[in-house]
């Protein structure tokens, strides 16, 4: 498979959010590390000039809200040393503002297990904005290729995955997902020179709200 661009997705609803794009840009790559392994191992029969790592995020950073859009300038493991840079995060941030979200650029997590109440209060001591299960695994098949990883909170420390408004979050969370699409484009056209943009609005004009 060739694509300019590759965005990895974790989850079936991530995927469905950002369809608009086409089947051969966005690849559903499975919740959580072990899925992540297998489908960054996988990666290698995809050629693809950079990548995005797109999907749903728990905030940590107190200041954050559902529906917020973060855009990590890092990402590391949790309780590892080492962190990898991302590849121009401020030219995606730029057109994500132009488009009148709520954008954080910073560090983001990848834990190995989902971080809930008091644990939630801890890992944001690290500086972190947002926690997640695949971003660093899947940044890392990369390579040499520019990346970048693009997360909505969904849930914080007062407003809880499971507390009440939780299915209106969830609605929100993936309309913000989904308006990352034409800006992750945008950015790997400033990152590897990717192609046209034109297929991809001639296909969302066509898609029934």
């Amino acid at each position: 498979m060739t694509s300019d661009l590759l965005v990895c997705t974790p989850l079936r609803v991530e995927a469905r959010a950002l369809r608009h794009l086409g089947t051969d840009r966005v690849l559903r790559t499975g919740y959580g590390r072990r899925r992540s392994v297998r489908a960054a191992a996988g990666l290698a029969g995809h050629e693809f000039d950079a990548l995005a790592v797109a999907g749903l995020a728990g905030g940590l950073d107190p200041r954050l809200r559902s529906g917020d859009v973060v855009v990590g300038t890092e990402v590391a493991e949790r309780g590892a040393t080492g962190r990898c840079r991302s590849h121009r995060p401020e030219a995606l941030a730029a057109e994500l503002r132009g488009l009148g979200l709520r954008v954080w650029l910073g560090p983001v997590l990848t834990s190995r297990r989902l971080v809930l109440g008091a644990a939630r209060a801890e890992t944001a001591r690290g500086g972190a904005l947002v926690v997640d299960m695949e971003s660093e695994v899947l940044a890392a098949a990369a390579s040499e290729r520019p990346w970048v990883v693009v997360r909505v909170v969904l849930d914080t420390a007062r407003q809880p995955l499971l507390g009440p408004g939780s299915p209106v979050r969830l609605s929100r969370a993936l309309r913000r997902l989904r308006a990352t699409g034409l800006p992750l484009l945008r950015w790997a056209e400033a990152v590897a020179g990717a192609g046209s943009l034109d297929a991809v609005r001639s296909r969302r004009s066509r898609e029934v709200p």
